[in-house]
């Protein structure tokens, strides 16, 4: 461990003040500079090692640059809460302020001016660091994550895991988009519009893209099946109501465990059970073959149709809403959910 002139641990990143209460002189500071026993990151903020500054030292300087009241946000503070992608989409860190202007120190770090309030914002651990700091509050980092990802299906993934995790409301991400930066905004209006259809994960989000797309009857997503006593028995990824169709994506990942895959199997038997009708899809189905599975769906659906007797024409244009407050109750009450 490295030691200040008066003792204290030497930090990794410190200002022009703080160096100096650490007991270093200016003189000190330039000989260290000189020696490229230390660097300057910019302009009174120093790294006070020889080799070069990582991702949380430029973390360090950027909240040393944005002063008391600034937070970290972007990429940064959604892996600090186990979301996000595994590497960062943009090299900048990124630091809010309530003060100063607009700027990139190093390349690598942003510093970038908030009008919006940044109270409450909890102090966490960077990932793979063993330092703390203040971090924008999740629905902010999410936002700001989602401007700097490369695709839409990144931005999906992202919004879909903070709403199923419950780190933000949907409401609190559309805050986000209506007052925030709108340059590269897109991808983020786009998943925002995912989650308030109800879908939970990326493969969800595709499915209710290419099934409004292909101008199939409107349904709902994630809709509880409960009977008569309130009981939740199972949730369906798609449920046509007045059909009395369900359909389920059906994700590989879930089922390497026999006993999960025997759940998911009696699950889906039981379905019939309560009169409703249920298909299949995987993913990489939806993904590779949409024009197969809508066509394969609509069918099924006609048939659905002339069975219970429904028009189709009745059940409106096509649209996908979120069932989630709508419980589908069936007519019975069941010993066991339908999820064992």
């Amino acid at each position: 461990m490295l030691l200040a002139p008066n003792g204290d641990p030497l930090p990794r990143v410190v200002d022009t003040a703080s160096a100096r209460e650490l007991g270093f002189t200016a003189r000190t500071i330039a000989g260290r500079l000189a020696r490229r026993e230390w660097s300057a990151l910019t302009r009174g903020v120093y790294f006070t090692r020889p080799d070069e500054p990582e991702r949380v030292d430029w973390i360090r300087a950027g909240l040393i640059i944005g002063g008391p009241q600034s937070v970290l946000s972007g990429w940064d503070a959604v892996r600090a809460r186990g979301i996000g992608p595994d590497n960062p989409p943009v090299d900048e860190v990124l630091v809010l302020t309530p003060d100063g202007t607009h700027r990139v120190i190093g390349g690598a770090a942003r510093i970038r001016p908030s009008h919006r309030p940044l109270a409450e914002c909890p102090r966490l651990p960077v990932s793979n660091a063993r330092i703390a700091v203040r971090m924008a509050p999740a629905s902010r980092a999410v936002a700001d994550t989602a401007l700097v990802l490369r695709s839409p299906a990144a931005a999906r993934a992202l919004v879909a895991a903070a709403v199923q995790r419950k780190l933000c409301t949907v409401d609190e991400l559309i805050a986000e988009y209506e007052e925030g930066p709108r340059n590269g905004s897109a991808h983020l209006r786009l998943a925002i519009i995912d989650v308030t259809r109800g879908a939970e994960s990326l493969p969800e989000a595709v499915l209710a893209d290419t099934l409004v797309g292909a101008g199939l009857p409107p349904f709902e997503m994630n809709v509880p099946i409960v009977d008569v006593t309130g009981r939740l028995l199972a949730t369906a990824d798609v449920l046509w109501r007045a059909l009395r169709a369900v359909l389920e994506v059906d994700s590989r990942a879930h089922h390497f465990a026999e006993d999960k895959w025997l759940g998911t199997m009696r699950r889906h038997n039981r379905f019939g059970t309560f009169g409703l009708a249920a298909t299949h899809y995987a993913p990489v189905d939806i993904r590779d073959y949409p024009q197969t599975v809508t066509a394969e769906v609509a069918d099924w659906l006609r048939w659905r149709s002339l069975e219970v007797g429904v028009n189709l024409a009745s059940l409106g244009p096509p649209g996908a809403t979120s069932g989630k407050d709508r419980p589908y109750v069936v007519d019975v009450r069941c010993p066991a959910p339908l999820t064992a």
